[in-house]
């Protein structure tokens, strides 16, 4: 029997010896199995072709045999952060439970891989989020520093948010859209770092980090004490809430905080509920303004055609209801921007067709609900159709060809994450949805860059640019 063994001396001259990143060996395979791990953790590789396996020594002592029949490729590369949770007073609980809302005390800790800066453990306050998906057997997370800090390079901020991302098979719809945001020029937009998270050391899966929206430095960066950040959600979960006047809208004050800015008020004079009043007031005249025919006099134009091309290019209906659509301005007498955009899971047709489709009109996609009568009225101006025409050839020339480059370069960085959570989450569901695995990961991101070029081409064929 012949044996060939490699040191792992070899392995690691094919990841670059002036990189800071940790290695890692990936060793992708057919048997609906993965394995990883740093290289610094392997003593040896042996090859034996008369046995047909590959067997692999840790440094423990550990070996890990499997099949050559069974070996797809064999890579060094890096792997995502990894993010370690444990709750201070239920060191044993394998999941949270209760409301979103419930905040535990909790200590938190990164392995940067080599790619961001460590986090030593520190003390932060942990709980859930979201609506629909707080509901899924995957749960989204929140944690809260006592102070601001940097995390994963982000904005310094005190809170941050852990996605989920349980019903995306490709792990990608998130970052797809907030890339394009990105990349069109939309202000405050969030950013996105994939990462894993062990919880009280039970691996919970892949997720994505990103900043909490709301007004601050680390997102919407306006002044709270001047200006608005509003929120339309169907949820209608907010202290300050209002049916708008003409086109029912669920109006939400998502920041600042009301009654923080009143209190600062030394005379005592200013009351939270009259600057709920005259905010309300004030997006009323917009809307007014939309319902005369003019809505851009008090929106701003090309942030305007900038944000419904995102929810355009990803069908994204959530803007129909409305849900999680966001506007903002600094000072009252400032226009109206739309933004930041936000919550993508249930786009690219989810509720449709799939990964397939790509052709349905987004923004009359429920015609009935009040999200779709008000931007139809808007997107229908002529003022919005030229501006839409001009701003869709520059994408076409500059802006698409920069996202697809996007989407090969975070799929390679995702990959490996994608395959473990699909090896703990091999049979997602969620209501009355089978959902596919992201252990196909490379099949569901093809999927994916299909339905997008399918969308272009709809968008591009369409008088009314696929909105209506």
């Amino acid at each position: 029997m012949k044996k060939i063994q490699t040191t792992l001396a070899a392995i690691t001259l094919i990841a670059s010896a002036a990189s800071a990143q940790t290695p890692w060996l990936h060793i992708y395979r057919t048997d609906k199995t993965f394995n990883t791990q740093r290289t610094e953790s392997v003593k040896s590789i042996e090859h034996s072709p008369a046995a047909g396996k590959l067997t692999i020594t840790g440094t423990d002592g550990n070996i890990t045999s499997i099949p050559m029949n069974a070996v797809n490729k064999c890579v060094v590369g890096t792997n995502v952060p990894e993010i370690y949770v444990t709750l201070t007073e239920y060191p044993n609980a394998t999941e949270l439970w209760g409301a979103k809302d419930e905040v535990r005390k909790a200590v938190l800790s990164m392995d940067g891989m080599g790619i961001y800066n460590d986090i030593a453990e520190t003390e932060v306050e942990f709980r859930g989020r979201g609506n629909s998906t707080w509901n899924m057997e995957k749960k989204p997370y929140r944690f809260k520093f006592s102070k601001k800090q940097s995390v994963c390079g982000l904005p310094k901020a005190k809170t941050f948010a852990l996605i989920a991302n349980h019903i995306d098979c490709s792990l990608m719809r998130n970052a797809v859209a907030l890339k394009l945001a990105q990349l069109l020029g939309l202000p405050f937009t969030n950013h996105c770092v994939p990462v894993k998270v062990y919880l009280n050391g039970n691996y919970k899966g892949a997720y994505m980090l990103t900043e909490k929206i709301g007004i601050g430095g680390g997102s919407v960066d306006i002044n709270e004490d001047t200006g608005i950040l509003f929120e339309l959600d169907t949820n209608f979960d907010e202290d300050f809430r209002q049916q708008s006047n003409i086109y029912r809208l669920p109006v939400m004050v998502k920041d600042p905080d009301l009654t923080e800015i009143a209190a600062k008020d030394p005379t005592g004079a200013t009351n939270a509920n009259t600057l709920f009043k005259n905010w309300m007031a004030d997006f009323n005249e917009m809307e007014q303004a939309v319902a005369n025919g003019k809505p851009f006099d008090k929106i701003d134009l090309n942030r305007f055609v900038d944000y419904i091309m995102v929810f355009n290019l990803t069908a994204n209906h959530e803007i129909c209801h409305p849900k999680s659509v966001y506007l903002h301005k600094d000072v009252v007498t400032d226009k109206y921007t739309m933004g930041p955009v936000w919550d993508f899971d249930w786009a690219y047709n989810f509720n449709n067709t799939g990964e397939g489709g790509g052709q349905a009109n987004v923004v009359l996609f429920y015609d009935n609900s009040v999200g779709s009568k008000f931007f139809s009225t808007i997107c229908r101006t002529a003022e919005f159709r030229e501006a839409y025409a001009a701003r869709w050839k520059e994408f076409k020339t500059t802006i698409w060809p920069a996202l697809q480059q996007y989407m090969e370069e975070y799929a390679d960085m995702l990959e490996p994450s994608a395959l473990e959570n699909g090896m703990l989450w091999p049979n997602p569901k969620y209501q009355s949805y089978t959902l596919k695995t992201t252990f196909n990961f490379r099949d569901n991101v093809n999927d994916l860059k299909t339905w997008l070029n399918t969308r272009v081409n709809y968008i591009d064929q369409s008088s009314n640019f696929g909105l209506y």
